[in-house]
């Protein structure tokens, strides 16, 4: 089976991480989402099915393409832009989306992040799940206080290299 598609299935793509993109939203925008927003929440990770997307950067840059275009058939132009704008290899403005699925690696438990190391093992890069987790949480931490909202799959590509050489 692909990484993506295990990632989609019970790993960090899963419904649950879409649960915490939910929360995140009624966080920063003091808001719960709306019923579109709710749906393109579920959808927008759904691309990551069927890629090796931890092992081909092209196939995670390209991850967003799938649920916009069901977004897209479900609620239009509004629903395509929400979820092309959670990924900023799209090429379209970043969504209120964007935010809050970095914001989610913020407040998700460590428990989670820790099963999703379980689940889908190369994430901790030849670390101690322990490490791995740790190391996440603080860059995901100060990569949100310092209003930057940097996608976690840029940490991984760090942690992968050992460095912050993955830095755009």
């Amino acid at each position: 089976m692909k990484q993506g598609t295990i990632s989609v299935v019970i790993g960090s793509h899963s419904i649950l991480h879409s649960f915490f993109v939910w929360r995140a939203w009624s966080i920063l925008y003091k808001r719960y989402p709306t019923f579109m927003e709710t749906i393109c929440i579920l959808l927008h990770d759904i691309g990551h099915w069927g890629k090796d997307y931890l092992d081909n950067l092209e196939e995670k840059r390209k991850h967003w393409e799938l649920g916009a275009r069901i977004a897209r058939k479900l609620f239009g132009e509004k629903g395509f832009l929400l979820i092309a704008g959670h990924d900023r290899y799209s090429g379209y403005p970043k969504s209120f989306l964007y935010k809050a699925d970095k914001y989610s690696w913020y407040i998700t438990p460590y428990w989670w992040i820790y099963s999703n190391n379980i689940i889908e093992p190369k994430i901790k890069c030849g670390m101690s799940n322990k490490d791995a987790v740790n190391q996440f949480r603080r860059w995901v931490k100060e990569s949100i206080e310092s209003g930057e909202f940097r996608p976690s799959h840029d940490m991984y590509i760090e942690r992968l290299n050992g460095d912050k050489a993955g830095r755009p």
